[in-house]
């Protein structure tokens, strides 16, 4: 599944970015990396970005960058 089809508030956890190199570095440096929680907290309306919590951080991300991240939902 990638992040771009998580239903909000919803918990996941990063299995792999698969954009280009640089686009995928700056997103680790932003701590989105392999095994990272995740949460989608909202989605602007009209294909705009999607906030989402990052450990304590909040981060936007282009809808485009979302399908290209791919995470599991957390087993409860």
């Amino acid at each position: 599944m990638t992040l771009s089809e998580v239903p909000v508030r919803t918990p996941v956890t990063v299995t792999a970015l698969t954009m280009p190199g640089e686009e995928a570095r700056r997103l680790t440096e932003l701590g989105l990396r392999h095994g990272v929680r995740v949460e989608v907290l909202r989605r602007a309306p009209l294909g705009g970005p999607l906030t989402l919590r990052v450990g304590t951080d909040l981060l936007a991300l282009r809808r485009l960058q979302a399908t290209q991240v791919l995470v599991a939902t957390e087993v409860s």
